[in-house]
């Protein structure tokens, strides 16, 4: 079962916090400002949200600190946006076993305009789903949305804690798991692909993990 914190997406910090109040096209849930934060800069945030109707919680430090989970970066303000196309990796395969998809999923990619990047290009081909691990990747925060544009709020992204377990499963439904790499395998642009492929694309100075390297069926590369 989805859990209610999946619908979210949590940004923190006084200046990203500000930047996504100003996208009318961000459906932003509530912010959160802790009591002794004073700044100008909050009465920008405040008077944002009072311009487009959203609710501000005033609260302990502590308590914003959870809501975001970074409390040496939030500056005391964070902020919840509906994400609708997020899903849980494992339940989006159950849910759709029967279908022919296109994913992609990241494996140790850490920088976040990359990742951003990424996104906004995979969504714009019209790939079905982008798994996106919480171990040894970044995660979806105001760098990412910026590189991508605010694509991803638009993106099927699909969360898990590890890749393999997800691996697995796409697997066991069918799916063949290709690996992207520099210069190892098949040319991307004259391979046929499966009905149900699932594409992997590695750290940036790395590659693809061991752990991944040993679930994937075919390399490909993508000539420069």
């Amino acid at each position: 079962m989805k859990h209610p914190r999946d619908q979210f997406l949590t940004i923190y910090g006084r200046k990203p916090v500000l930047e996504i109040l100003e996208n009318e096209s961000l459906n932003i849930a509530k912010v959160f400002i802790a009591r002794k934060a004073k700044a100008d800069i909050i009465k920008n945030i405040i008077a944002a949200c009072e311009r487009r109707g959203i609710e501000v919680l005033r609260m302990e430090a502590d308590q914003v600190s959870r809501m975001s989970k970074h409390p040496k970066q939030d500056q005391g303000v964070a902020a919840d946006i509906h994400t609708p196309h997020m899903d849980d990796a494992l339940q989006f395969l159950e849910q759709n076993k029967g279908k022919n998809l296109q994913l992609i999923a990241l494996d140790g990619i850490t920088t976040p305009a990359n990742v951003g990047m990424i996104i906004r290009s995979c969504t714009a081909l019209g790939i079905d789903g982008i798994i996106l691990p919480r171990k040894g990747s970044t995660k979806l925060n105001s760098f990412v949305i910026k590189a991508s544009a605010g694509v991803v709020f638009k993106s099927r992204i699909l969360k898990c804690e590890r890749l393999t377990p997800v691996l697995k499963k796409a697997k066991e439904i069918g799916f063949d798991v290709y690996g992207l790499s520099g210069e190892q395998g098949e040319n991307i642009y004259t391979e046929s692909f499966a009905a149900k492929s699932l594409f992997i694309m590695g750290n940036e100075t790395e590659g693809v993990s061991p752990q991944t390297e040993a679930l994937t069926d075919k390399h490909l590369f993508i000539p420069m």
